[in-house]
């Protein structure tokens, strides 16, 4: 296998799940197998100290019988040391710790005495150590127990056993545990790739899936498996995503035709107009009325082309925002100023009401857009009557309220006058010099400060659009 696949095969994801499922099993049967291990072994030295406290229990049983002395003692050595698997080990040690008696195995354990073993046996105590013979393998245990006679200490008898059957007990364990390392690593290995496998199978089928979705299929969905498990949950997000692109698809088809017709159309005009001027001799003024509307076509086209390309700064994300706090009354006071000469021309009267003091954070070149679209609509739209301006609080909202006595908007349409390009009276809209991108812009700068629009119309009565902004 060279380096390269090598590389490939280890940076596959099913490869280091089975690697961390082995490495997981590995770690819980060295963990588990050390626990048991303490426990076998701390209850083996407590079956040994339970045995070992009952032989201490005969042996001052045997120093009680004042009639056997020593002799009982003997007797009592050779039977315990006759024991296949425990023989007993003791010493009897007068209140100073002297020996009285020791049997012939404990002086071979060649344990002195410990002044530990004689202050806990004055304080009622007893004395449990595990020890090593010097020159031997065979660890020992020992326990030392006081012998009370009408409250006073006699003797101390110190009792003991070798533990080879423990420690072969333990090792036989600890063989035992290593040997079935290999097995559980083989079985979690295998356990864990079939998982594995099993787990990330549906991930192909996403895969697969994806990369066959294109421009011209974005109609097509991946199927859910019904686990309702994290992999479905990331089918749906794919899912969403290609809607997401699909309707972003669709918009720029529509965008793009819809511009393209807009601009395909007054070029026509002028085309047709100059070759007209053109096609013969003509007055001075004929020449001069021609290039004026020829202007005020190209600040149409110039308004059009400034509008589409800030919309397409918006779908880029490229139009940063830079939020400062601004007094929203005033700006609003303001733009329904500039719009005062205007509105007393077409004697409509714009009614301002009493604002109140209202800080919000925005941008101020893209709310005084927003505004002014939506004000210039009201005006373009009512030929008389009135239009009112007020701004409230509401809900930790700033509500601006622009409402008119115009044409209105059908309920029909009133879901449309959003999208791009879109007019609710075509031949009226020529007349005004609107390309329907004037609330698309509006709406998006709503958007863009967490705010959004609302509409309520009603045909032959006007319409009140409320701009929602947060405080």
């Amino acid at each position: 296998m060279s380096s390269k696949i090598r590389i490939k095969f280890y940076r596959r994801t099913d490869v280091k799940m089975t690697l961390w499922y082995i490495l997981t099993f590995f770690l819980s049967v060295l963990a588990i197998g050390g626990f048991l291990y303490v426990r076998m072994k701390h209850q083996l030295i407590k079956e040994v100290d339970r045995f070992l406290l009952d032989e201490t229990k005969e042996l001052s049983e045997v120093l009680t019988q004042q009639s056997k002395g020593v002799e009982g003692l003997k007797n009592f050595e050779i039977k315990e040391v006759a024991r296949t698997y425990y023989p007993i080990y003791f010493r009897v040690l007068d209140s100073n710790g002297i020996s009285l008696y020791v049997s012939k195995g404990f002086k071979e354990m060649e344990y002195g005495v410990n002044e530990k073993v004689i202050s806990n046996a004055r304080d009622g105590k007893d004395t449990r150590e595990s020890i090593h013979s010097p020159g031997r393998r065979r660890p020992f245990r020992i326990i030392s127990s006081p012998f009370h006679v009408e409250g006073r200490l006699v003797y101390i008898i110190q009792t003991g056993t070798h533990l080879h059957f423990v420690r072969k007990s333990l090792s036989n364990f600890k063989y035992n545990i290593m040997a079935s390392l290999p097995i559980v690593i083989l079985l979690g290995g295998l356990g864990g790739w079939i998982l594995a496998r099993k787990s990330l199978s549906p991930i192909g089928y996403i895969t697969s899936k994806a990369q066959s979705i294109t421009s011209r299929n974005l109609g097509d969905r991946l199927t859910p498996r019904g686990t309702d498990d994290e992999l479905d949950g990331l089918i749906r997000t794919i899912n969403g995503m290609i809607s997401r692109l699909g309707e972003a698809f669709n918009r720029m088809a529509e965008f793009t035709a819809d511009a393209s017709h807009e601009l395909k159309t007054p070029i026509c005009a002028l085309k047709g107009e100059a070759e007209v001027l053109l096609s013969k001799e003509r007055h001075v003024e004929e020449y001069k009325e021609g290039l004026a509307h020829f202007i005020v076509q190209f600040e149409h086209m110039n308004r059009m082309i400034n509008d589409l390309i800030l919309l397409s700064k918006f779908d880029s994300s490229q139009a940063g925002l830079k939020v400062v706090p601004l007094r929203l009354d005033l700006l609003v006071k303001d733009i329904c100023n500039l719009f005062k000469i205007l509105t007393d021309q077409k004697d409509i009267n714009l009614i301002i009401e009493p604002l109140p003091e209202i800080m919000v954070m925005g941008d101020k070149v893209l709310l005084q857009q927003l505004f002014t679209n939506l004000i210039d609509n009201a005006i373009k739209y009512t030929q008389k009557g009135s239009i009112r301006i007020t701004v409230e609080k509401n809900n930790g909202n700033a509500l601006v309220k622009i409402k008119d006595t115009g044409i209105g908007i059908s309920k029909e349409e009133q879901k449309n006058i959003f999208k791009r390009f879109y007019r609710v009276d075509k031949s009226r809209s020529k007349e005004t010099g609107g390309v329907g991108l004037g609330l698309s812009i509006a709406e998006w700068i709503a958007h863009a400060h967490q705010g959004r629009i609302e509409v309520d119309s009603e045909l032959n009565k006007g319409s009140t659009f409320t701009v929602y902004l947060r405080l």
